[in-house]
């Protein structure tokens, strides 16, 4: 459960059980895709693009781990590495 969830394949996975959870291209923005592309439609459902921080919940229904992911560019914020800082905040 390291703080690096970054791999080579650009994708960030699950603290917990390391399922895939969502592409982080190498400018920091998050890509997000979802469902199936229908018989007349060649794109997916849901296709988003997101710039900011991010709170996403894991897919597999036997984890549903959350995961707090930030936007700053190759930066990851596990739960409880937000907690320590919020911990520290609090004794400044």
């Amino acid at each position: 459960m390291g703080t690096n969830n970054l791999k080579t394949t650009s994708f960030v996975v699950c603290e917990k059980c390391g399922k895939k959870l969502i592409e982080r291209k190498p400018n920091g923005i998050f890509h997000f895709i979802f469902g199936k592309p229908g018989e007349n439609n060649s794109t997916a459902p849901v296709d988003l693009y997101i710039q900011g921080n991010l709170k996403i919940k894991c897919l597999r229904r036997s984890c549903g781990h959350w995961q707090v992911l930030t936007y700053l560019p190759n930066v990851f914020q596990s739960s409880e590495n937000l907690e320590a800082s919020d911990c520290e905040k609090k004794k400044n």
